[in-house]
């Protein structure tokens, strides 16, 4: 069952961002890179990528799980890459091409200099990998408290016909807690891929659909 908690800023789920960060934090370099490793590899063992041709993916920092090898990966099967792009206030994307260069925003997250007739909204997209900070076997998320995703990926929670994006997000074990207070417009993942499984929101998920 759904919990409905009220505001994005609700002081436990603030207490619980603050606690999962820290822990992700103080892993080593050494340990980011096995974990990463380790994630790439269930991500190829499963069919996410099969038939999607455009492609969103956030850019790491602040230990999370890394992403450049992924994006390398995708730019070699001829995907269309995309990355995350505040502009005013609303979430878009913006292509990302091998040589782009990128620039930090508000946030200190890497985004590719993109024009404004370029950015797409995400109801095109046929994949998203997105950043948490923590997750549910359910494939709850709790991200950074802005609301970002949420709102960019509203669509899919008002229109029971809306299959695509696949949305995935990629976390580490030591992220996972056991249930997440959420709110009624949070949007769960399809998927979650850490380094030891690939939780699904259903049963019944298709992860190639």
């Amino acid at each position: 069952m759904r919990t409905v908690i009220v505001g994005y800023l609700h002081p436990i789920m603030n207490k619980l961002r603050t606690r999962i960060k820290e822990k992700r934090d103080q892993l080593p370099s050494e340990n980011v890179d096995q974990l990463g490793e380790a994630i790439f590899r269930n991500i190829l063992a499963s069919n996410i990528l099969k038939d999607k041709k455009r492609i969103a993916i956030y850019y790491s920092v602040n230990n999370e799980v890394t992403t450049v090898q992924i994006i390398k990966h995708l730019w070699t099967k001829n995907k269309e890459l995309f990355l995350p792009i505040i502009k005013s206030n609303q979430l878009m994307f913006g292509p990302y091409k091998s040589g782009d260069h990128l620039n930090n925003n508000k946030f200190g997250i890497p985004e590719p200099v993109t024009r404004t007739e370029d950015l797409i909204t995400a109801d095109i997209l046929d994949l998203v990998i997105v950043p948490l900070v923590a997750f549910d076997s359910n494939c709850n998320r709790l991200g950074m408290g802005g609301g970002y995703y949420d709102r960019a990926l509203a669509f899919k929670q008002t229109s029971s016909e809306t299959r695509s994006p696949l949305l995935i997000g990629l976390a580490y074990e030591l992220q996972k807690v056991n249930a997440l207070e959420i709110n009624s417009w949070d949007i769960p993942m399809d998927g979650i891929i850490s380094e030891t499984k690939t939780y699904l929101s259903y049963p019944s998920t298709n992860m190639s659909q």
